[in-house]
C-alpha cells in the first residue's frame, strides 16, 4: 500500500474516533512504515485501550495465517481465477497496461512463514477478506459510540456562551432572542426583541431574575418566564445523560464546514460539538449527517474579557419605575 495515500498520522497527543480511525488504517501497513511513523503508532496504542485492542486482533490474525497448513486451492478454483485474469486482460484496450489483480512484494516481517504457489492468492484474499471486515467496522455507527468519550479535564466553566435565536410568535410575527449566559456561575443575561413592539431584558443569577421593558421603562422582580433554557450546555449533566443513555454519540460530521462530533438526545435534539469539544449549534429534526434545522443562527462560546461586567448588572435602571411586564410573544 502507497502510505502517501492515507491519512497523516495523529500527533501523540491528539485523541477522538477519528483519531482512532486513522491510527487502525495505519495498523494494516505497520510493517511498511517508517521508523517515526511506527513510534507515533506506538505512543498511540500505548495509551488507547481500543486501539491496542485492534493491534492485538491484528496479530492474531496474522499468526494464524502463517501457521496454517499449506494446501493448494482446488482445480477449480484455479481454473477461476485464471479465467478471470483471462477476462480482464481481453478487456484492456490497445496500448494499455493489463490490470493488476494482486501485487507481489517481499513477505512483511510479522509474516511467519512463506506460502507458496496456489495459496497465495487464497492467503490474500482472505486477509483482504478479514481487512473489510475490520475496516469496516471502524466506520460502523455502534463502535463509534462506544470510542467516544468526553475529556476528563473538559470543563466550559472558562467562557461565556453567547448565542441568539429567531422565533415565531403566536400571532406569526418574528422575534429575536439574544443571550449571555456565563457558564458555572448562573448570571444570565436574555434581551427578546420583536420590531418597534417588544424590546425586554431579562438579567438572572441563581436567586432572583430582574425583568426591564426598554420601550416602557418599566421594570419587574421575579421576570423568571423572560429567560431561555440552557441545560443542553450543563456540561455535569451532559456526562450524566451519557451514562444514563439519555445521551448518545451518533458520530462526525460536518457544519458549515467544520467537523464536528454529534450527539443525540432522548428529546431529538442534536448538539454539535467541535473537535475540542466546545459547542457549535443545536440542530432540530436531524435525521442523519447533514440534516436538520439549527436552532441558534449564532453560537459563540466567548472569554469573560469580552464581556462587560455591567452585562450582569441587576440594579433598577434609573427612570424606571416597578411594574408589569408586557405578555411574551
Amino acid at each position: 500500500m502507497d502510505n502517501a495515500n492515507l491519512p497523516p498520522l495523529p500527533a501523540v497527543n491528539q485523541s477522538g474516533p477519528q483519531v482512532c480511525a486513522v491510527i487502525r488504517l495505519y495498523l494494516a501497513v505497520i510493517d511498511d512504515l517508517t521508523a517515526e511513523q511506527a513510534a507515533l503508532l506506538n505512543a498511540h496504542i500505548a495509551t488507547c485501550a481500543a486501539c491496542g485492542e485492534e493491534f492485538r486482533i491484528l496479530e492474531r490474525a496474522t499468526l494464524l495465517l502463517g501457521s496454517a497448513v499449506a494446501t493448494a486451492p482446488s482445480p477449480r478454483i484455479d481454473a477461476a481465477i485464471r479465467a478471470m485474469l483471462e477476462g480482464r486482460g481481453q478487456r484492456q484496450q490497445p496500448g494499455t497496461t493489463p490490470a493488476a489483480f494482486i501485487t507481489r512484494r517481499p513477505a512483511p516481517r510479522r509474516r511467519l512463514v512463506s506460502l507458496a504457489g496456489g495459496l497465495v492468492t487464497a492467503a490474500i484474499l482472505l486477509l483482504a477478506l478479514f481487512a473489510s471486515l475490520r475496516f469496516s467496522s471502524i466506520f460502523d455507527t455502534s463502535a463509534m459510540h462506544t470510542a467516544f468519550a468526553l475529556p476528563a479535564n473538559l470543563s466550559w466553566n472558562q467562557y461565556v456562551l453567547y448565542h441568539s435565536e429567531t422565533r415565531i410568535g403566536a400571532g406569526g410575527h418574528l422575534y429575536q432572542v439574544v443571550t449571555y449566559d456565563r457558564l458555572g456561575t448562573g448570571n444570565m443575561r436574555v434581551e427578546t426583541k420583536m420590531e418597534n413592539q417588544i424590546d425586554v431584558i431579562a438579567v438572572g443569577n441563581n436567586q432572583e431574575t430582574l425583568g426591564m421593558d426598554t420601550l416602557r421603562h418599566v421594570a419587574q422582580m421575579g421576570a423568571d418566564r423572560w429567560m431561555v433554557d440552557d441545560s443542553l450546555f450543563d456540561l455535569r449533566q451532559l456526562r450524566h445523560d451519557f451514562q444514563t443513555k439519555d445521551a448518545t454519540y451518533i458520530g462526525t460530521g460536518t457544519f458549515k464546514g467544520q467537523a464536528v462530533y454529534r450527539i443525540r438526545f432522548k428529546n431529538g435534539l442534536v448538539m454539535l460539538l467541535d473537535m475540542q469539544y466546545r459547542p457549535v449549534n443545536v440542530l432540530r429534526g436531524a435525521v442523519g449527517p447533514g440534516t436538520g434545522e439549527p436552532i441558534y443562527t449564532s453560537l459563540q462560546l466567548l472569554s469573560p474579557s469580552q464581556v462587560s461586567p455591567s452585562m450582569w448588572d441587576m440594579s433598577i435602571p434609573p427612570g424606571y419605575r416597578m411594574g408589569t411586564l408586557p405578555a411574551q410573544p
